[in-house]
């Protein structure tokens, strides 16, 4: 692998940058790079390996490499830092906005266009996995953002990067989980580093290496590289490798004058109530649960809307083993589906009353492989506490009876949760 670092004045000026194709049955491996107008590693990268493919010509290759770029409009524009122009294009690929039309802002122009290229891709593929290569504004080593499904945390983990799961649940909109709800493919984004780091180039181009050979579209070994990839990656990780994390906390940023605390780093400890993390409306914003900080924003531009921080908490690994088991046993998901308080909709997700979901915590939903579709902030309790809460709250609705009908969907008092589409 090069290490020089590639120009930051490349013009992009096509969606597909390009193509690796084998000519032999196999997976399709969509690489996107530049979703965001100021992290263009990820095509540098996608660049590196298809010029290496072309080159080599490898004949143990099976399927097909293509690469793709995001936000053309925000990589093109004259401010290096720009990310976008009118909104984040990784916060808006919702049902309601892929039916605007392509009028409505620079952004929803560059998403048609750009999901018109991957369901081109999904069409001629029986397989296809794609792979949303980002960079970061703090510095922090590379991790990988997953839908926490089997089958997605299955691949992933062969990548040897840092999991962090559930980040759907409180970013409506991201690109890599559309592809999934859309297409049913396994989709997963990519931090590779820091944004002017050319190490992070190094990174998402292992990453590909990785995941081609992960696909059995290719050998790791069947191309010369400089250093080996998974080298590549472990070196980057650290002492992180193999850990996973899950979501527990998300800062919008709500005032211009945001400001992360000096001291705040990627991964670190802050105690609920506790520890000031950042500054906004001239007062501090404290912790709000326990856990480690992940992408703190010290970006050059915020906006607000934008995301401030991440508050993440490691889990287990025996934690992810079981949940794998419970996710199979389709009477336990039947059983959980006609508890009190709790009610099917028509689309298969549930509808949960509210103090029963706190009882349950994202724990338990996501240990039956639950994603949460609608929820708020309320807390239920902790130890004794909260499960004095939770019978109280089963009782309840246990006495109330069954409401005639369901809830309507818009309710507040309840929350929405879904199956994950690749465990279904």
């Amino acid at each position: 692998m090069s290490k020089a670092t590639e120009a930051s004045t490349v013009r992009w000026t096509s969606r597909e940058i390009g193509r690796a194709d084998s000519g032999r049955e196999g997976p399709t491996l969509v690489v996107l790079g530049g979703v965001h107008g100021n992290e263009p590693a990820g095509l540098h990268a996608g660049k590196r390996v298809l010029d290496a493919l072309h080159e080599d010509q490898p004949t143990a290759m099976r399927g097909r490499v293509v690469l793709l770029a995001g936000n053309m409009r925000a990589l093109n524009h004259t401010d290096a830092h720009t990310r976008y122009i009118d909104h984040d294009l990784n916060r808006l690929c919702t049902a309601v906005e892929m039916g605007m039309p392509s009028e409505t802002s620079a952004e929803h122009a560059e998403m048609h266009e750009l999901f018109a290229a991957i369901r081109a891709e999904r069409a001629r593929s029986s397989e296809m996995v794609l792979v949303d290569l980002h960079t970061t504004s703090a510095d922090a080593p590379p991790v990988v953002v997953v839908e926490d499904s089997i089958r997605a945390r299955t691949f992933v983990q062969k990548l040897g990067l840092p999991m962090y799961l559930g980040f759907e649940e409180e970013l409506p909109g991201l690109v890599a989980d559309r592809v999934t709800q859309e297409l049913g493919c396994v989709s997963c984004v990519i931090e590779g580093g820091q944004h002017n780091d050319p190490r992070s180039i190094d990174v998402h181009e292992a990453v590909i290496w990785t995941a081609m050979d992960a696909l059995g579209m290719l050998p790791i070994d069947a191309v010369m590289h400089d250093e080996s990839p998974p080298l590549v990656v472990r070196g980057a990780v650290g002492e992180q490798a193999g850990c996973v994390y899950d979501i527990r906390h998300r800062h919008e940023i709500t005032g211009e004058d945001f400001a992360m605390v000096d001291s705040i780093r990627s991964g670190s400890l802050v105690h609920a109530g506790r520890t000031v993390i950042a500054h906004e409306h001239g007062v501090d914003v404290l912790a709000v649960v326990r856990g480690r900080v992940f992408l703190p924003n010290r970006q050059t531009r915020r906006r607000i809307g934008d995301d401030g921080f991440f508050i993440v908490r490691r889990v287990g690994t025996g934690w992810l083993g079981l949940s794998a088991r419970l996710r199979k046993q389709h009477w336990l998901h039947s059983v959980f589906s006609r508890l009190p308080g709790i009610y099917r909709m028509g689309d298969g997700s549930l509808m949960i009353d509210a103090d029963i979901a706190a009882f349950c915590k994202r724990q338990v939903f996501h240990l039956l492989g639950y994603r949460l579709v609608r929820h708020d902030e309320r807390d239920g309790g902790h130890g004794f506490r909260r499960y004095l809460r939770g019978v109280l709250a089963f009782i309840r609705a246990f006495s109330r009876g069954p409401i005639r009908g369901g809830p309507d969907a818009d309710d507040p008092r309840f929350w929405i949760v879904r199956r994950h589409r690749l465990d279904q």
